[in-house]
């Protein structure tokens, strides 16, 4: 493992894995960023130790070695002869406890977009068209956004950057039913339909600290689809599963659909459904760490023996970086 900074202002560039530990690498669908945590030691008392403090908007940059992932045993020694990087962004928070010891928080250059605001008019253009012209004024740098047809007609003032895309991906979400992912990668802004976030990574080792719960409190078994029209909200489809109504009895949404695209009702309808239908069910796993896992990924399980098999959705992604590479993750199982 490698971890080094740099500031800039102060001339200040330095590896400082020999000092500091704790590492972990942490990230959630319901917020857009990577978290990275770790402790430094700088000791007044130590020539050799002292002044080593981290200053706020300094740049670390983490890496992993490529053989500490997946490893099944605490006793392997691994040989640092490929380092993959994993994180890189600044320190927004730093703590001090006792005389010696140093705490710091640090976030990926999504923390620009939640903290910086911006004001933006659109006038019925499709939402591709929408997120690029917001990265663009804001000088965002876009690695991908996927085709997105729904229009967009809002004034945003003073709103983060972040939540005028999130808003945009809401319309089209509740447009088509299909969801979206946002990240970012190094230093661009990342937006991709979750269908395309499956791991090549199939987790069959030991299954560790694990959790299980059902719920049916997001389940919806009817959907009505309305005309957003003031003048004439007429239900435009309606789909329902008998079954599960006689099982657990009527659970309905209704969504809102420009009239234009009451064309769709139907298929916005069974989307919608699909997604909502079903018992939810949570694991919580510990397993051994892969730097490829990260929240917003849809992961392999083969774990028959507690009833973990097929594909799960991360919704909290947790590495812990120390002798052994180690991952804690919230699971939602995909059917």
């Amino acid at each position: 493992m490698k971890l080094e900074y740099a500031n800039v202002v102060a001339n200040d560039n330095r590896e400082i894995t020999a000092y500091t530990n704790n590492y972990r690498l942490s990230d959630n669908t319901d917020t857009l960023g990577q978290e990275f945590t770790f402790d430094l030691v700088s000791n007044p008392l130590d020539a050799n130790m002292a002044n080593l403090q981290l200053a706020m908007g300094g740049k670390v940059i983490f890496s992993n070695d490529v053989a500490n992932n997946n490893r099944t045993s605490f006793n392997d020694s691994v040989i640092s002869q490929e380092l993959r990087q994993i994180f890189t962004g600044i320190i927004v928070d730093g703590k001090k406890s006792g005389i010696n010891k140093y705490s710091y928080t640090a976030f990926d250059y999504a923390f620009y977009l939640n903290k910086s605001e911006t004001s933006i008019q659109y006038n019925d253009i499709d939402g591709t068209t929408a997120i690029r012209q917001v990265c663009e004024k804001n000088g965002v740098p876009l690695g991908s956004v996927p085709i997105i047809n729904t229009k967009i007609k809002k004034v945003y003032e003073g709103t983060p950057v972040s939540d005028v895309i999130k808003d945009i991906l809401k319309q089209a979400t509740e447009e088509t039913g299909y969801k979206y992912r946002i990240e970012v990668r190094g230093s661009q802004l990342f937006i991709e339909d979750y269908k395309d976030l499956v791991l090549d990574v199939a987790i069959t080792g030991i299954v560790g600290d694990y959790n299980y719960t059902e719920s049916i409190q997001d389940m919806k078994n009817r959907v009505l689809i309305i005309s957003s029209s003031e003048k004439n909200e007429q239900v435009l489809a309606n789909v329902e599963d008998a079954d599960s109504i006689k099982q657990f009895g009527v659970l309905q949404k209704v969504q809102k659909v420009e009239d234009k695209e009451k064309a769709k009702a139907m298929q916005v309808a069974k989307k919608y459904l699909d997604n909502l239908n079903k018992i939810k069910q949570t694991f919580s796993v510990r397993v051994l760490g892969d730097d490829s896992v990260r929240s917003g990924r849809i992961l392999k399980f083969n774990q028959p023996i507690i009833g973990m098999e097929g594909q799960f959705l991360i919704k909290n992604c947790v590495h812990d970086y120390g002798v052994n590479h180690t991952m804690n993750l919230e699971l939602i199982k995909q059917e």
